[in-house]
């Protein structure tokens, strides 16, 4: 039966994996969709590779929060780490589907947190969970700073607005590698963590195939909600949010500290219109995705717990 569970173990981060990339296609591609450079086969290729990249590259330091720093690697079985990812993608998925933005980063640290208080396993609140809670707080106050600040830049320039497009699209690859490096480990950290990928470039690279997938296969929903309902602005705005938007994820990165791509982007989105003086945002958009922030959190943790408990009476695994 153990080969069973690490098969299912894989499957099941590889499904969250396809998830993440299948969510985030509006968070990096969106703004750049909804000023029409580029249609649905373009936008999701272009953040399949950049994706890849920032996941093959430097997705190291989240692999090893997730997957070695919330939880005991003694307490992380086979059967433990499969229930942790199905959760998580099973919820991401759901979200996905009714086009709802989320915060993938919380879904994993949950589901891990859940699986955990079923088995009595030590949790790292203050050593990890605690910097995690102040990562995802700060996510879209900085992120509303950076995009003050980048929007406020960026309008100061007199250039072209053929420039100004291939700047966006800049941008929108720099967002796309930061999910890479960001948000694909969380999909992998668990084999990482349970020892059955033991290369961090190895379970980097296969993180960021699966999100690469994931985009190019159900990217469209979310991409089309963000570019087209949630997110229209004008170039200057957008190369500020998406940068800011970018900057913050990318610096949560390199410290290990997986954040909401969701989060930070419309944190950014808040500061170009500070500093351009609009309301991007509506109010009730904001509500509804503040909510289903806080409300899948909860679900996620419920879930992962309450799942570890029927599967395991049920198969008698641990």
């Amino acid at each position: 039966m153990e080969t069973f569970y690490i098969v299912g173990m894989i499957i099941a981060g590889l499904f969250f994996g396809w998830t993440i990339g299948s969510h985030y296609t509006g968070a990096v591609m969106g703004t750049a969709y909804g000023a029409k450079i580029f249609d649905v086969r373009t936008a999701t290729l272009i953040m399949a590779i950049c994706a890849l990249l920032g996941a093959t590259l430097q997705s190291h330091e989240v692999i090893k929060t997730v997957g070695a720093g919330i939880i005991p690697i003694e307490y992380l079985t086979p059967f433990r780490a499969m229930i942790m990812m199905l959760n998580a993608a099973l919820v991401t998925a759901v979200n996905t589907w009714l086009k709802l933005p989320i915060s993938t980063a919380q879904l994993a640290c949950f589901s891990i947190v859940g699986v955990g208080l079923a088995i009595d396993a030590p949790i790292a609140w203050g050593k990890t969970m605690l910097p995690l809670a102040i990562t995802w707080v700060g996510t879209p106050l900085v992120g509303c700073l950076l995009g003050f600040i980048f929007t406020k830049t960026v309008g100061a320039v007199k250039k072209a607005e053929k420039i100004k497009r291939a700047v966006l699209i800049l941008a929108c690859c720099y967002a796309s590698f930061t999910l890479g490096a960001n948000n694909s480990g969380l999909a992998v950290s668990v084999l990482y963590g349970s020892g059955t990928v033991k290369s961090l470039l190895l379970a980097g690279f296969i993180g960021g195939v699966v999100v690469a997938i994931g985009a190019l296969t159900w990217g469209r929903p979310l991409l089309e909600k963000v570019g087209l309902h949630i997110v229209q602005l004008e170039i200057n705005s957008a190369i500020g949010a998406q940068f800011g938007q970018a900057t913050t994820a990318y610096i949560a990165a390199l410290l290990g500290y997986p954040t909401s791509m969701n989060q930070a982007i419309v944190g950014a989105i808040g500061g170009a219109g500070l500093a351009r003086g609009v309301k991007y945002i509506q109010l009730k958009v904001i509500k509804e995705i503040v909510i289903n922030w806080f409300v899948s959190l909860i679900v996620s943790g419920l879930t992962a717990y309450f799942l570890y408990k029927i599967f395991s009476w049920l198969l008698g695994a641990k």
